[in-house]
């Protein structure tokens, strides 16, 4: 039930409770209290009435509001915690004037009222787009190209739905990112167009070999037969040449496909380096060193591993000590992986960081990119398919 209809509700019963009962036995009130006059024991009432009725009414007003304010701080709660970026436009001016956690993490600071931007201004979007969102005709806008903080390209599809606070309609907008969806989709584009090239070559291939090169092969077999018989007269050496001479056409034209292809394979094959190369894992689960050790080295057995479970340990380690690659944990006891960042950028040590850690939230791996050491964020365990890049 309405808070409005509830106060209304309660204050007919009340009020219709109190003109009921004091009419009925208005001559006993009187009585008891003395009063001669009735127009006297009437404005008394009124009174009392008036005061006790704007008393109540405050109470259940003031109810209400502390209910639907704790109501909007829940919301607000869920708003800056949700993991997918949201923002708050005011219908009327088209501005944002709040935004949540993850939006800033990925797209900026965070916006507020005291810096509120136009959303077309932010978004790129057309305000003529933005108008039929506005006026109700659209409830989304798909495929759209945000830039985030680091001016990478985002693609998301943006969601719209109204509402209403303070008596100012506003409009809740949250956006899907499909960027790895959208980057999977153009891989697979170029899969398919790299895999109708080779059935192609594949295809004419075939054909070569099952018409091209066995006509003249044939033919020469043919020539080859009549000469064993005994009619190697010059038509049949003439024809037998003609027939080599096609042979070797198609030999070639087979080779130049064959020499091609080869050419294609080396071009689009990543070159493996096993160099020497030196590698630090900082993690305070030893079972992951041990798992992490035998899988690095198996694929190069030249690396040269450090392995550390307490972070502190690691700092004064590498103040001393240089290596290729810094491979971190986030989460870990003595220190975490955010607070050793930190530190490495205090100490000025430079080293390139990948970090390594179970975790699966998406802001820790936004949160990474605000680090300019770090160049890519890994889940544990450790796979084959992402050691090609950190060799």
């Amino acid at each position: 039930m309405k808070s409005s209809l509830r106060i209304a509700i309660i204050y007919i019963l009340i009020g219709g409770s109190w003109v009921t009962f004091s009419s009925l036995f208005l001559d006993q009130f009187q009585e008891a209290l003395g009063l001669s006059k009735t127009v006297t024991f009437e404005v008394a009432k009124a009174i009392l009435f008036v005061g006790a009725s704007g008393g109540l009414i405050y109470l259940l007003v003031e109810r209400s509001t502390k209910m639907d304010r704790r109501v909007w701080e829940g919301y607000e709660v869920i708003f800056d915690n949700i993991p997918i970026s949201m923002w708050v436009v005011d219908k009327q001016s088209g501005k944002i004037v709040n935004s949540n956690d993850m939006a800033a993490i990925i797209f900026g600071d965070k916006i507020q009222r005291e810096n509120a931007i136009g959303f077309d201004v932010f978004s790129g979007i057309s305000r003529k787009r933005l108008e039929e969102v506005y006026t109700a005709q659209k409830q989304s806008i798909k495929k759209c190209e945000l830039r985030d903080r680091n001016g990478e390209k985002r693609m998301v599809d943006l969601y719209f739905v109204p509402f209403l606070r303070n008596r100012k309609e506003k409009l809740m907008v949250a956006a899907v990112d499909n960027t790895t969806i959208h980057q999977n989709m153009i891989e697979k584009e170029m899969l398919n167009t790299s895999l109708k090239e080779q059935n192609d070559r594949l295809r004419k291939f075939a054909f070569m070999n099952s018409h091209n090169l066995r006509r003249p092969l044939s033919n020469v077999l043919g020539m080859v037969n009549f000469i064993k018989e005994g009619h190697a007269s010059k038509e049949v050496i003439e024809l037998l040449k003609q027939s080599s001479e096609e042979l070797d056409e198609e030999v070639k034209r087979m080779n130049e496909i064959l020499a091609d292809e080869m050419v294609h394979n080396q071009l689009n094959t990543p070159i493996t380096d096993h160099r020497s190369k030196s590698i630090l894992i900082v993690d305070d689960d030893k079972v992951q060193h041990l798992i992490n050790k035998r899988l690095l080295l198996k694929n190069n057995p030249r690396l040269d591993l450090y392995f550390f479970a307490n972070p502190v340990e690691a700092l004064l380690w590498l103040e001393e000590n240089k290596v290729d690659l810094l491979l971190l944990d986030i989460n870990m006891p003595e220190m975490k992986g955010w607070d050793f960042l930190d530190q490495l950028v205090e100490r000025e040590i430079d080293v390139e960081v990948r970090m390594l850690s179970s975790s699966i939230d998406p802001r820790d791996e936004e949160r990474s990119k605000q680090y300019d050491m770090v160049s890519g964020f890994l889940v544990k365990p450790l796979k084959k398919e992402s050691l090609g890049d950190i060799l």
